[in-house]
């Protein structure tokens, strides 16, 4: 046994869901990483709050020998109810006072033990584009915020974007609150997979059925509209018939706009199929037989679709929003509504459809960006371990 003091810690996971959202994914990959650190540090207990639900999915997704480590114990919830949860959390943590830290991959509403937590901020895409969403839901998300803002221990973030937007929005700074950065990364569910070779990608883009993806919520705020608006420019173009086909998969959690959505796209005649929700091995297997991907959302705090494309060597289409412009450099394309996109999404198109020289080149910028998230989540369990340990971080 290590010598240190015990260190008593519990991981709030009941943010993960069955159907593997962002904040999910981010839960499961942070948890596995920092899980595996401590098979050597017996000196630090940890209690993993997680939904009855979904204890068997993320117990499957988890390193098979953590499970067995005795410093490592999964509390279940009753999360039939989503208030029922937050209330049975809540009651668990006032009733065990043996936690020195509590750590949430995502902002929730706890409010015991709170002098001792640490939550993480993913996104403000709420407060940057407040049409988007509910007023009950900014009201929310601002509350959460200003609590966390006064009470709690720190607040993580998980990019440069979050951290500029935290202090933008809500004054919140290296200067009045300690702030520890806890990356996103590359989600293991894609590593599990064999990256294509580049000559199959070069094969695959002299093809002339072209094979479009979109993944994220079907919402006009992930920027479907602006998908919509570059096919209707797109099939009345003369460009289009350089190919024999053209194919849209729309995958993502449907919403109030997801109705409406399709409406459009029948309108304008595109083909395509909205999957819903899909399992990993199918939709790696779109990002596999893909060409393009959409990521054109009006703002992110990451973005995991985006390197989810980029394991696969999957072109994406991005905005030029802040969270992008960190992943990817200037020197590739991006978009949004003050340049003519729906011209310029088709020019990027059909360039790299033409010239190989081209395509490689943007192979190559993406093959660099992705090798530097690959890191994320080392990096956020680590710092988490330094936190744990001695307050430091990377």
């Amino acid at each position: 046994m290590n010598n240190k003091l015990i260190r008593y810690i519990a991981f709030i996971a009941a943010g993960y869901i069955k159907k593997q959202d962002g904040i999910s994914i981010y839960t499961e990959n942070l948890l596995y990483q920092f899980l595996k650190l401590l098979k050597e540090k017996k000196y630090i207990k940890v209690d993993v709050y997680v939904g009855r639900s979904v204890l068997s999915i993320l117990l499957n997704r988890l390193p098979e020998e953590t499970q067995s480590y005795e410093n490592i114990h999964f509390i279940v919830i009753d999360d039939s109810n989503l208030f029922n949860k937050f209330l049975l959390i809540n009651l668990k943590l006032l009733i065990n006072l043996k936690y020195d830290l509590i750590f949430m991959p995502n902002f929730m509403p706890i409010f015991f033990g709170i002098s001792k937590t640490v939550k993480v901020i993913h996104d403000f895409s709420v407060n940057k584009n407040p049409s988007f969403f509910s007023k009950s839901y900014l009201i929310y998300h601002n509350l959460l915020i200003k609590h966390a803002k006064y009470f709690s221990y720190s607040i993580g973030y998980i990019s440069k974007s979050t951290l500029s937007d935290m202090n933008r929005f809500h004054g919140i700074n290296q200067l009045n609150k300690r702030l520890i950065y806890f990356p996103n990364g590359t989600p293991s569910k894609v590593k599990e997979y064999a990256r294509p070779s580049d000559n199959s990608i070069l094969e695959k883009y002299t093809d002339r059925n072209i094979r479009f993806l979109f993944v994220g919520r079907t919402n006009y705020h992930k920027g479907l509209d602006r998908v919509l608006r570059f096919f209707e420019y797109f099939i009345k173009s003369k460009e289009l018939y350089k190919y024999d086909s053209i194919f849209l998969n729309i995958v993502g959690k449907e919403t109030e706009d997801t109705q409406n959505i399709i409406k459009a796209l029948n309108k304008i005649n595109i083909p395509f199929k909205a999957h819903g929700f899909l399992n990993d091995k199918e939709l790696n297997n779109l990002y596999l037989t893909s060409h393009f991907c959409f990521f054109l959302s009006r703002n992110e705090g990451y973005g995991l679709p985006l390197i989810e494309s980029l394991w696969f060597k999957l072109i994406p289409i991005i905005s030029n929003i802040p969270a992008f412009n960190e992943i990817l450099p200037k020197e590739y394309p991006k978009f949004d509504d003050i340049t003519d996109y729906q011209a310029s999404i088709a020019k990027l198109i059909t360039s790299i459809l033409e010239n190989k020289n081209l395509l490689k080149s943007y192979m190559k910028l993406l093959e660099d960006a992705l090798l530097k998230e690959c890191q994320g989540y080392d990096i956020a369990a680590n710092n988490l371990i330094n936190l744990i340990e001695d307050g430091t971080t990377i």
